[in-house]
């Protein structure tokens, strides 16, 4: 696709649309619903974590933990770089979440980046890496 292409700036807004959309099923706490948003091949890489979560296991997560500490999510996409059935998405996110230690809220800053695949004229998130998190306690 050519940067001008009409058809390039409406596959742009339907990802951003698509992002926006997980942010909302994130901030209603529903996990479950969330793993929808991913390719079946998907690959999560939160930060910090040892290993990577798949697809499969995103789905057999539970609501607790989103609904127990009242996590918020909103991201600012910077670019978005499509190339043939994939689109590649910069961002960063800020999140709220009342820490569980003591239920004081935080918030937290990251660079986020997606790989969003499309199959049948619908995008899904193929791989969501972030890092750099920054936390910032609430007063």
């Amino acid at each position: 696709m050519k940067n001008t292409d009409i058809s390039y700036t409406k596959e742009k807004e339907s990802i951003s649309t698509i992002l926006g959309n997980f942010a909302t099923v994130l901030n209603n706490g529903e996990a479950k619903a969330a793993a929808d948003f991913f390719d079946r091949n998907a690959i999560f890489i939160p930060d910090g974590m040892k290993k990577m979560i798949d697809a499969n296991q995103l789905g057999k997560t539970n609501n607790g933990y989103l609904k127990r500490t009242d996590f918020k999510i909103s991201y600012v996409i910077k670019d978005i770089t499509i190339e043939n059935q994939f689109a590649f998405v910069e961002a960063f996110a800020t999140t709220t979440e009342n820490r569980i230690s003591d239920l004081k809220p935080v918030q937290k800053r990251s660079i986020d980046f997606f790989v969003l695949k499309k199959q049948d004229e619908n995008w899904k998130i193929y791989r969501y890496i972030f890092n750099n998190v920054r936390e910032l306690e609430l007063i």
